[in-house]
């Protein structure tokens, strides 16, 4: 399929060819380059269009300008083709890399993959409201440095599209309505709260809440799991009446919740929350009010990160997602694509698993 160029991607298919063009040797180390006009009739574009590669090309030492006398090919490149170099796209301000539990099971992860084949693999964050190209270009960097992206974000239209036009690979980890467009590794969203709710009905729990993130790429997989198990187990699966969404501010509206329900006494005997901070502040305030876990109260946490049962002093029943065979099945899709002309699309779906611990009580008990 064809797909048409915008002005950026014009701009980024000019400088990935004469990027090409200088590596491959059709313009030698040493040798002038073609002057803006011919180089403009050449690529049928602008020599602005040109203007705007050759500046980038001399501003990674690629080149030399010499005013009056022409670019000259420096053949200096730093990233070298031979290298098959991964980008892994996050959604994070540089400074909240190293607080991150989830990046810790990615690196882990990277670090796994990297001992069944080599590759070289490159964070790099993306701030809430920037773009993939604008934070590169903030590095210094350019897509075409790189062999394939992995997307632990969600890519706009535009990141897409780009990508899709430079054949550059990617696998997404997030998007979730575009799963069956692009190549996807996807962890099983609604199985992993039908494993949670359903251990707390088997142990007997009739009142439940789910904790949640509304604005979660896994919101609606994960009611269905949810509504599922209430439904096996004769319960009214009207979920609405038993869901409690939250914000960017997942500790302080898991606080409020609790609250509300206590000075509302409406009876609840498990929960299952969505999030570490929902965890960590939900059990806070159900201790805060003497409510014991798991005699009153069966919890069940998303994510098995370890600092929030270290900090409770409280092994937490957890749904643990595979995130580092997650990362693992997405770079080796990646380098299965390293020789192809054209990407394909693969998707893949990873089980999560669920670990019992005593945040939740013991069958009839």
């Amino acid at each position: 399929m064809d797909i048409p160029f915008s002005s950026q991607n014009k701009n980024e298919y000019v400088y990935r060819s004469l990027l090409e063009a200088i590596r491959s040797g059709t313009h030698p180390t040493g040798s002038r380059l073609p002057s803006e006009r011919e180089l403009a009739d050449q690529y049928s574009c602008s020599r602005i269009t040109i203007r705007h590669a050759l500046e980038r090309l001399n501003r990674k030492q690629v080149i030399r300008r010499l005013q009056g006398n022409g670019t000259f090919v420096n053949g200096v490149d730093p990233f070298p083709s031979t290298d098959f170099r991964v980008g892994l796209v996050l959604d994070a301000e540089e400074d909240e890399l190293y607080n991150d539990p989830w990046l810790s099971e990615l690196l882990y992860g990277m670090i796994s993959a990297g001992g069944k084949q080599p590759f070289v693999i490159s964070i790099i964050p993306v701030a809430k409201n920037g773009s993939l190209m604008e934070s590169m270009e903030r590095r210094g960097q350019e897509l075409h440095d790189y062999n394939g992206f992995v997307a632990a974000r969600n890519l706009s239209a535009e990141e897409i599209e780009t990508l899709s036009t430079l054949e550059l690979p990617f696998v997404l980890l997030q998007n979730e309505k575009l799963k069956s467009s692009y190549s996807y590794v996807s962890i099983d969203n609604m199985q992993g709260t039908y494993l949670a709710a359903s251990h707390l009905l088997a142990i007997g729990c009739r009142h439940l809440f789910f904790m949640l993130p509304e604005n979660s790429p896994q919101f609606h997989n994960r009611i269905k799991g949810f509504q599922q198990a209430l439904r096996e187990y004769g319960q009214p699966a009207n979920s609405e009446n038993f869901i409690l969404t939250v914000g960017e501010d997942d500790c302080g509206d898991a606080e409020q919740h609790i609250e509300e329900l206590l000075a509302r006494k409406v009876a609840f005997d498990g929960i299952l929350l969505g999030t570490d901070g929902c965890a960590y502040s939900a059990v806070m305030t159900l201790r805060k009010h003497g409510i014991r876990i798991p005699e009153d109260v069966s919890v069940v946490m998303w994510d098995d990160f370890p600092w929030v049962s270290k900090v409770l002093r409280l092994p937490l029943t957890a749904v643990r997602q595979p995130f580092r065979a997650q990362i693992v099945s997405a770079i080796e899709i990646l380098m299965s694509q390293r020789n192809s002309d054209k990407p394909s699309s693969i998707q893949r779906i990873i089980q999560p698993s669920l670990i019992v611990r005593c945040s939740c009580r013991t069958p009839g008990s």
